[in-house]
């Protein structure tokens, strides 16, 4: 019986821990000193397990099968392997106290993963990519790019790269800017207006570059809206967005853009009275009511504000409304000049043909644009301007090849196509259009089919010159024998009872006008049998 308590307190004194429950994976040792916080615990399991090798950071523990227990009183010796493991196993030393002394616990560790070489290659690669598309992007000091907003000591875990990537409002790569916060539409919308100014801007350089730029014809604006005549006219109902401030001068009512920038052209109102004044010089019988104009403060406002602006040109006439728009161009005051003489032709001679306000346009297209371009090349000075130095200088001619058989004649007279009629210059010859076929409705849509425009302006303006100002100087003969031209075509002549005499009444007691034809209008005021008579004197004309 003594033997037998002897013995239970010897395996008492040499194992304190018995009856306590061990993992079979943990070994435990008195080698660790009693720590006095818990970062003494982690100071020291670090520094135990920093000599092993593959040791990175803090692996989660392995579910692997546990090895045998060894439990003594003795430090642990290591073993060191003949061939080193690729990924040799793991332990760490915990402290841990039991019954007053501190005991080192060794845990197993599974060992870190590796890449095989082929990925850790491709890794590699892709890295370099990064890096080198990274070097090109150029620094914009508005943008801070995603990657540089995180600090740069931290490198992301993988389970940060992971949530970013599933979480991530922006593509990878993308940047933050200032403009982040705008309407996305405002945004598109703005970009599409500065292309499509930038693209315009463009075509104005080349059209003027390469040839005259010439309006598009008057007869093609026609606006929804007409004022009413008896009340007060509101610009801002009619153009909204823009501020404007109303002035008069003696014929027109101004309406100008309150700038924003810049400096005003000044005297444009004075502009606006020479123009008047060289119509009233040869058409004062058209010229009628007052004229509003409206001037936009630059060229890029006159685009994005007006729709039926077109890149090229400087001003547009709306005839029906009795409207011109512009835009200020400091520096080119003559140039405005010619082309506002050009448009408010536009709007006196509609207004004048027009004699019911019914709102149609009822000018000839030759006749119109052609006394359009005669006034604005009167308005550089009394010997004419470029389009009068073309008919001094041009080889113009008529080619009975040029004939159109979509353009049906009128005439039933006989015709003098057979001749060949030129004006005997040098130079590359611009053929004419046989004049009964010009002088027909669509003849400017073929032209400007065949790209022919210029010419037919050209043309229309020849024709109005020869009946208008044939010997270059304003007389009263000829004047005259235009304006009952105009005055036949726009409201016919009264009808007279051939057996009485008498002047023609209606129901209403007001007189009957008969409507006169083009060709009908140039026999009675010129004497030309035909059109084909007309043309004919006008070669002769030309050749003199």
């Amino acid at each position: 019986m003594k033997k037998t308590v002897v013995i239970l307190t010897i395996s008492l004194a040499i194992n304190p821990l018995w009856g306590q429950t061990q993992s079979p994976s943990i070994r435990v040792s008195n080698a660790a000193p009693a720590p006095e916080s818990n970062i003494d615990l982690l100071k020291q399991s670090l520094k135990k397990s920093a000599p092993e090798k593959g040791i990175v950071g803090v692996a989660p523990i392995s579910t692997s099968t546990p090895t045998a227990t060894n439990v003594s009183n003795e430090p642990v010796k290591k073993s060191t392997p003949t061939t080193p493991a690729a990924n040799p196993a793991v332990t760490l030393d915990m402290p841990l106290t039991v019954g007053g002394e501190t005991q080192s616990v060794q845990t197993a560790v599974a060992p870190t993963k590796t890449l095989s070489p082929k990925v850790a290659d491709k890794v590699a690669a892709s890295k370099k990519e990064r890096a080198k598309a990274e070097a090109k992007k150029p620094a914009d000091k508005k943008s801070v790019s995603l990657q540089q907003a995180a600090p740069a000591t931290s490198k992301p875990t993988e389970l940060e790269k992971n949530i970013e990537t599933d979480n991530a409002l922006l593509p990878p790569g993308s940047t933050v800017t200032e403009e982040a916060d705008l309407n996305e539409e405002e945004a598109a919308a703005d970009a599409e207006l500065e292309y499509a100014v930038k693209m315009m801007e463009q075509s104005k350089a080349k059209a003027q570059s390469t040839e005259r730029p010439i309006p598009p014809s008057a007869a093609q604006n026609k606006p929804d809206k007409v004022p009413a005549p008896n009340k007060k006219f509101n610009p801002n109902a009619f153009r909204p967005g823009v501020t404007w401030q109303e002035s008069k001068s003696t014929h027109f009512d101004v309406y100008t853009q309150k700038r924003t920038e810049g400096i005003p052209s000044s005297n444009m109102t004075m502009t606006f009275e020479t123009a008047y004044q060289t119509l009233r010089r040869f058409i004062p019988w058209m010229m009628s009511n007052r004229v509003r104009v409206f001037v936009y403060q630059d060229h890029k406002s006159y685009l994005r504000h007006e729709p039926n602006a077109k890149a090229w040109t400087r001003a547009v006439a709306y005839p029906t409304r009795g409207e011109i728009v512009v835009y200020d161009e400091p520096g080119k005051q003559r140039e405005l000049q010619e082309v506002f003489t050009h448009e408010l032709t536009h709007i006196f001679t509609q207004q004048f043909f027009d004699s019911h306000k019914t709102g149609r346009i009822m000018t000839p297209t030759w006749l119109d644009e052609g006394l359009a371009v005669f006034m604005e090349d009167q308005s550089a000075g009394s010997k004419g301007g470029p389009w009068a130095d073309d008919l001094k200088t041009l080889n113009f001619q008529r080619d009975p090849s040029q004939e159109n058989p979509s353009l049906k004649p009128s005439s039933l007279f006989g015709s003098s196509r057979g001749k060949r009629f030129t004006s005997k210059r040098d130079g590359k010859p611009v053929y004419l259009v046989p004049f009964e076929q010009f002088m027909q409705e669509g003849s400017l849509e073929i032209a400007e089919g065949r790209n022919d425009v210029q010419n037919w302006y050209f043309q229309a303006y020849a024709m109005v010159r020869f009946l208008l100002n044939p010997a270059g100087g304003s007389t009263p003969s000829n004047r005259m024998q235009f304006e009952q031209f105009t005055r036949l075509i726009a409201q016919g002549e009264p009808k007279r009872d051939p057996s009485t005499g008498f002047l023609v009444k209606d129901s209403r007691g007001k007189t009957v006008y008969e409507p006169y034809s083009v060709e009908k209008a140039l026999g009675r005021a010129y004497h030309y049998n035909n059109t084909d008579n007309f043309e004919d004197n006008f070669w002769r004309w030309v050749g003199q």
